[in-house]
């Protein structure tokens, strides 16, 4: 390259500056330019070499010897110090005719970037580094000036899963995938909206990183991929209180000693809950995050917040602990102290979950105990639009990779699933009163279980959770009194949800405005199924799951302008490669229970004992505190037979939040069974919704407890009512103490009825068939 006189002045003196800026990093800047010299073909290292020893005086020409040295001799010369001064002005001289000035800049932007990610990755490293060090690192280094070339990857790598595990999780399978997407640059963003001490140190979370994580992957898709969906992208403005606030919380407060709770028993940490919540809604703050908690609402105004769990082992691989910690929607519609006391009680909640019996059990179970379980915060503004008193989205829900929902043969499982509903996704996740949620097979969303507009009407949503704004505070409201409101009507995409009943039969809107009155619209989400959102959700999925290497599930909201991933983390599900047949050949009084409806693929073996809550017996409850003591039946039951191979059969739904569909029971008792049978009879017109997607469903998954959904009522199916009730009852010899219960929990011991026999469950998924028979041992 011939250069002119005054272009390699140029270069020289842009060199002098940066060195004189740079003086710390001239051996390494020199060292640079010498192998950028040799790697572009201008001058060898060689060549530099053998000059400046001719320069030092030393310029006789080395032989190679005749033969090998061999290993034990020095491979290399060891330079004085005359020799590398004139290494150094020789490397400096060729860089000057060599190279442009920009491609010096580049150069030396490059190993002062090197050398500052190196320094960014020794300080993430250390594990006493306060967080102010370590965030004013991170400022520091986003700061320094890009250049065309970039950090080699091995060595930006080794800066990312030192943050990584600093600042958002240590488990290794999410860091596997994460250092893949995650840039250094994000993290200047995070600590912006990380919350706690600055002497201290902790990381935001499973819920967090998994949130983040998707976010990033999703782009890189797009950003990378042009047959990629283009539909815009985004998280909720969030902020993230640290895992290590919690440790100064119980410390000021005296209750650190609660930290040990999870080694009591499970009746006892039932017994205190509710002590223990009034305890930590009374406790004292910590001032440092108090003042950045006011800083956080100063931000936001007056827009909804909800604050979420995002403990240390929440949505991991393996153990997602789905719906086992609070999520407290906070209205934000007070005065500025009125809202900083509700966010806070919202926070103290979300920490005081962590001693509730569910999540105990199920650490308990999954053997994690022992592990310390700090819980960071999530606080973040509710995806939604004000409309006049309400605040809602226009839908919202959760998708999942594998589909255990499939009602026909045409339904493939890998193709995925989405749960949706109209307004606060929290009748999506969480198992609601008589309502239904729409479930959408990716694969063929327009096509549905129900028989006509009759029926999909009676299975329709009826029900929305709103922000009631007028009232401070999260509420559900009949679907048709929320679409009194004008400003909900106008809410864009409003279409994609309802359908028009006129004349008996159901029409999609003509246009994106609903003209129709609010008692003619049904939520159908019939034309949404027929939009572009159904591809959209099923290549998000795929996109997350091939990025993981593992199916996940993934909450989402939509306002109206954009969509927005809320949580991610890999999903509970079974392998399902076994084909099951069923038996045809069982006499008729050895047939207990069938099923065509709603049956995923496999078996349950060698049951002695059912657990039988009848639908009938049941509804004759009178009051809802003796239904609610059915659970302490429940639970002891699940402890007395915890050695036994048993299975639960209970009216509708089981763990919902309303005791006049079901039994109101939570995770820590039901765990033990091997299966979980809803018997859905007609009541009022409403079949009980069954539960697939939600985070009870995934308890059982993650539990490897089956579930199975009996509709005695249709035709065809069996319901063995002689043997079911005729068979003695043995609720008083294994609980005495709830004897008085027998009239609604019977407790049947298959072997004793039955001498030589079993209950078995097969569940053929493809056929959609299942039968429970008595059988020998198998």
């Amino acid at each position: 390259m011939n250069r002119s006189e005054q272009e390699i002045q140029r270069t020289r003196d842009r060199i002098e500056a940066l060195l004189a800026r740079y003086p710390l990093l001239a051996e390494k800047i020199n060292r640079a330019f010498l192998l950028a010299l040799h790697r572009k073909g201008a001058v060898s290292i060689d060549d530099i070499y053998q000059r400046a020893r001719r320069r030092a005086k030393r310029d006789a020409p080395e032989t190679a010897p005749a033969e090998s040295p061999g290993e034990n001799v020095p491979q290399a010369k060891r330079w004085d110090e005359l020799e590398k001064r004139f290494i150094r002005e020789i490397t400096l001289e060729e860089a000057a005719r060599h190279m442009t000035a920009e491609e010096v800049e580049d150069l030396v932007y490059l190993v002062h970037r090197r050398e500052e990610a190196q320094t960014l990755e020794e300080i993430a490293n250390l594990s006493t580094v306060s967080f102010r060090l370590l965030a004013d690192r991170i400022r520091d280094y986003c700061r320094l000036p890009v250049g065309p070339t970039k950090v080699p990857q091995r060595e930006s790598l080794a800066v990312r899963v030192a943050l990584i595990r600093q600042l958002i999780s240590s488990q290794l399978e999410f860091i596997g995938v994460a250092k893949r997407y995650l840039r250094i640059r994000d993290f200047a963003d995070l600590v912006e909206r990380i919350i706690g001490d600055d002497r201290g140190i902790g990381s935001i979370g499973g819920k967090a990183a998994g949130m983040l994580l998707a976010h990033r992957i999703i782009e890189a898709a797009q950003r990378e991929d042009p047959r990629a969906p283009k539909m815009p992208v985004a998280v909720p403005d969030s902020f993230f209180l640290r895992s290590d606030v919690i440790e100064r919380f119980l410390d000021i407060n005296g209750l650190v000693e609660l930290q040990a709770h999870k080694y009591k028993s499970l009746d006892e940490v039932r017994d205190e809950y509710p002590l223990i919540l009034e305890m930590f809604k009374n406790s004292e703050f910590p001032k440092p995050e108090t003042d950045q908690l006011r800083e956080v609402l100063r931000r936001v105004g007056s827009h909804p917040l909800i604050v979420r769990s995002s403990s240390l082992l929440e949505d991991r691989f393996g153990t997602s602990f789905a719906g086992k910690y609070r999520s407290v929607f906070v209205a934000n519609q007070g005065t500025p102290e009125e809202n900083l006391a509700e966010l806070i009680g919202a926070i103290v909640e979300v920490y005081a979950s962590i001693l509730h019996p569910d999540p105990i059990s199920y650490r308990q179970r999954h053997n994690l105990l022992d592990f310390d379980e700090n819980m960071a915060v999530l606080i973040q503004k509710v995806v939604g639009r004000r409309c006049g008193r309400y605040f809602l989205p226009v839908w919202a829900g959760v998708a999942f990779c594998r589909n255990e929902y499939r009602w026909t043969p045409r339904i493939r499982r890998e193709d995925g699933l989405a749960r949706i509903v109209f307004g606060l996704g929290t009748r999506a996740v969480d198992r609601v009163s008589s309502d239904y949620p729409r479930m959408m097979p990716l694969g063929m969303p327009t096509l549905r279980p129900e028989a006509g507009d009759e029926e999909i009407v009676r299975y329709s949503q009826r029900l929305v959770d709103v922000i009631d704004l007028e009232e401070n505070r999260f509420d559900t409201r009949p679907v048709r009194e929320v679409l009194g409101c004008p400003e909900v009507r106008a809410l864009p995409g409003l279409d994609q949800v309802f359908s028009v009943m006129r004349e008996g039969h159901l029409q999609r809107p003509a246009g994106t405005r609903l003209h129709a009155p609010p008692e003619q619209l049904v939520v159908t989400f019939d034309k949404f199924a027929a939009s572009p959102y159904p591809g959209f959700l099923r290549w998000m999925l795929g996109t997350i799951e091939k990025a993981y290497g593992c199916p996940v599930d993934v909450e989402f909201a939509y306002d109206g302008r954009m969509f927005h991933i809320l949580q991610c983390r890999p999903q509970a599900w079974r392998e399902e490669d076994i084909r099951i047949t069923i038996p045809e050949n069982v006499p008729a009084e050895r047939r207990i229970f069938s099923s065509s409806r709603n049956i995923t693929n496999g078996s349950v073996h060698n049951i002695r004992y059912i657990v039988l809550i009848d639908p009938k017996d049941y509804d004759r409850i009178g009051t809802m505190e003796r239904r609610h003591r059915i659970v302490r039946v429940v639970n002891r039951l699940n402890e007395r037979l915890a050695g036994e191979r048993f299975i639960l059969m209970g009216p509708g739904r089981w763990g919902t939040n309303d005791p006049r569909l079901g039994v109101p029971v939570g995770y820590a008792d039901i765990n033990n069974t091997r299966m979980l049978i809803e018997i859905a009879r007609l009541r009022g017109g409403h079949l009980p919704e069954v539960s697939f997607g939600t985070h009870f469903f995934q308890d059982l998954v993650e539990a490897d407890i089956r579930y199975l959904a009996l509709y005695p009522d249709d035709e065809g199916e069996l319901f063995n009512e002689s043997f079911l009730h005729g068979s003695p009852n043995r609720l008083a010899e294994i609980l005495p103490d709830y004897a008085d219960f027998a009239g609604v929990v019977r407790v049947i011991d298959v072997s004793r009825e039955s001498p030589g026999l079993l209950l078995h469950v097969d569940m053929d998924g493809e056929h959609q068939q299942a039968l429970g028979y008595l059988g020998p041992p198998a």
